[in-house]
C-alpha cells in the first residue's frame, strides 16, 4: 500500500467510499444469485464467503497499518447497504465483521499484532452474550476462562473472536467487565442458529473450557464507551463510541434490504402483470401501486437520510477529538430505530403489493421480509427502547436502563 493512501483520512475520502461501494455493487448479482442456498445451509453460500473475503469486505475497520481501510460507519453503511440489496445474511455477516474488527483495533498494538500480524486477511467475529454460568478468573498472566458465548454471526468464517468475560474478584464479590480476544481454534463452534430470518448468517454459539487468555489480549468494557485510542492522532476513527458505531452499522444491510426488496417487486412490475380482482391488465397502470411504490422509495430515503445523519455526528466528534455527550448519543439510538421502523413499513407496503404470492417460498419478497423483520430486532437497534432512551435524556433523566448508551 504506497504512503498516499495510508495518510488519507478515510473518514474525509469520498473516492475510497465511492471505490468501496463500487465494489460491493458489483457483488450484489453473486449474493442474490446465492441467497437461497446461504438459506439453506444456514451459512455464508462457500462462492459468497470466498467473494466477500476476497474483496476485503470482512476488515474493513481493520487498521491501515496491518492492511485494512480505518473505515468510518458512513462508508460500513454505504457499502453494505449495497450488499443488503442481494442478500441480508451475507451482509450482516460481513457487517459484523467489521464492528468486531473495529473492537479488536482497540486492543493494544501487542494484540493486534497477534490478529494481524502474520496475515492481514484474518477475519474476527464477536459475541458479548455470555452465558450466565460462564467463570473468568485471574491467572498469573492473564485469566482462565469457559463458557458459552451466543450469536457469533460470522464465527464459521473468524479467525480470531471477541468475547466479554466477568471476571470474579476475589473476597470483594464484584466484578471486572471485559473484553477478550481468543482465537477460533480454541473454541468449540455449537450449531444453535434455527430462525425464521437470518437464517444464513451461521449465529451459532462457541465455547471454551478452561481457556488462558494472556493479559494483553483483554480490555476493560469501559473501553467500547472511552476508547484508550482517543488521543491517536493517526487513527482518528477509533475514538468513535463503539455502541454509536455498533448500532448505527446495522443501518447497512438492514437498508440494502429494503431496497433489494423494492427492487425486487419493481422487476416483476416491468413484467405488466395484472391486478388480480380488478379490470387492470398492467399492474403499472393501477393507481394504488403508484402510490405505493412513491411511498416506499420515500420511506428508504427517510431512513438513508436518518442514517447518514446521525454517521456524520459520530465521524465530525471522532475527528475533532471529541467525546459525543449522552443526548447526541441518545439521539444517535433514536435515528438507528427510525431506520428500522422506515424499512419495515417499506417492506410491509410492498407485501400488499404481491399479495398472497409474495409468500411463496419461491419469491424473494418473503426472505427480505423475514431476514429484515429479524435484523430490526437486534437489542441494539430496539425502536421502543432507542425511543425511550432519547425521551429520558430530553427530559433530563440522567439514569438510563442500559449500561452504555
Amino acid at each position: 500500500m504506497n504512503d498516499s493512501v495510508l495518510e488519507c483520512d478515510n473518514l474525509n475520502d469520498p473516492r475510497e467510499r465511492a471505490e468501496l461501494r463500487s465494489a460491493a455493487r458489483e457483488l450484489v448479482p453473486l449474493l442474490r444469485s446465492h441467497a437461497a442456498e446461504t438459506e439453506r445451509l444456514r451459512d455464508l453460500a462457500p462462492a459468497v464467503d470466498a467473494a466477500l473475503r476476497a474483496g476485503g469486505f470482512y476488515t474493513l475497520t481493520a487498521p491501515r497499518k496491518f492492511g485494512g481501510r480505518e473505515a468510518g460507519v458512513r462508508t460500513i453503511i454505504e457499502v453494505y447497504s449495497e450488499l443488503g440489496r442481494g442478500c441480508g445474511s451475507s451482509a450482516w455477516v460481513g457487517k459484523i465483521h467489521c464492528g468486531a474488527a473495529h473492537m479488536a483495533s482497540l486492543f493494544c498494538d501487542e494484540a493486534r499484532q497477534d490478529v494481524w500480524g502474520e496475515d492481514g486477511s484474518a477475519v474476527v467475529s464477536a459475541s458479548l452474550n455470555g452465558s450466565a454460568s460462564n467463570t473468568a478468573h485471574a491467572a498469573p498472566g492473564g485469566f482462565t476462562i469457559s463458557g458459552e458465548w451466543r450469536y457469533a454471526s460470522g464465527v464459521h468464517q473468524a479467525q480470531w473472536l471477541v468475547c466479554k468475560l466477568a471476571v470474579e474478584q476475589e473476597g470483594s464479590g464484584e466484578q471486572d467487565l471485559r473484553l477478550a480476544l481468543i482465537p477460533a481454534s480454541e473454541v468449540s463452534i455449537v450449531r444453535t442458529w434455527d430462525m425464521a430470518g437470518m437464517e444464513g448468517t451461521g449465529s451459532d454459539s462457541f465455547t471454551v473450557r478452561d481457556l488462558f487468555v494472556p493479559a494483553h489480549r483483554t480490555l476493560p468494557l469501559a473501553a467500547l464507551d472511552d476508547s484508550p485510542r482517543s488521543q491517536d492522532d493517526v487513527e482518528s476513527v477509533y475514538r468513535a463510541s463503539v455502541p454509536s458505531m455498533l448500532g448505527l452499522s446495522v443501518a447497512g444491510p438492514v437498508i440494502g434490504m429494503a431496497r433489494g426488496a423494492l427492487e425486487h417487486v419493481m422487476s416483476m412490475l416491468e413484467q405488466g402483470r395484472p391486478v388480480t380482482g380488478t379490470t387492470y391488465t398492467n399492474a403499472i397502470d393501477f393507481p394504488s401501486v403508484q402510490l405505493a411504490v412513491a411511498d416506499v422509495a420515500s420511506l428508504i430515503d427517510t431512513a438513508e437520510l436518518h442514517a447518514y445523519r446521525a454517521a456524520d455526528d459520530v465521524e465530525a466528534a471522532s475527528l475533532r477529538g471529541e467525546r459525543l455527550d449522552v443526548a447526541a448519543r441518545a439521539r444517535i439510538r433514536m435515528d438507528t430505530g427510525v431506520v428500522m421502523l422506515r424499512c419495515r413499513e417499506a417492506v410491509e407496503r410492498l407485501l400488499d403489493l404481491g399479495g398472497t404470492s409474495a409468500f411463496a417460498r419461491t419469491n424473494a419478497l418473503q426472505r427480505y421480509w423475514r431476514d429484515l423483520a429479524t435484523a430490526t430486532r437486534h437489542a441494539l437497534v430496539s425502536p421502543s427502547l432507542n425511543r425511550e432512551i432519547y425521551g429520558r435524556a430530553l427530559l433530563g433523566i440522567t439514569e438510563q436502563h442500559v449500561p452504555v448508551v
